[in-house]
């Protein structure tokens, strides 16, 4: 007898719980960010900037490749910039 209660209250409690509907539950999906095409275009390095020691260079670096390091060291700083920009707060 105690058996058979048993089985209806187990029966009973699996029809309530498999006839109500699950609550709806909004959660917020993240979407992925295309980065705009400026960000995603490489840097081009500069050629060759360092020399062999002499006198018209400074610390193996002629004036052309110190200009041309200065260059690529800017771009590198302004494109790290326009990413954090991009990223925002």
């Amino acid at each position: 007898m105690a058996r058979l209660a048993l089985t209806i209250c187990a029966v009973l409690a699996l029809a309530a719980c498999a006839s109500s509907p699950p609550p709806p539950v909004e959660v917020p999906v993240p979407q992925r960010l295309e980065p705009p095409p400026e960000l995603m275009v490489a840097i081009p390095p500069p050629g060759r900037i360092f020399t062999a020691p002499g006198v018209s260079s400074v610390a193996c670096v002629d004036p052309a490749g110190r200009d041309a390091l200065v260059g690529y060291v800017d771009a590198l700083r302004q494109r790290g910039d326009a990413w954090r920009a991009w990223v925002g707060p």
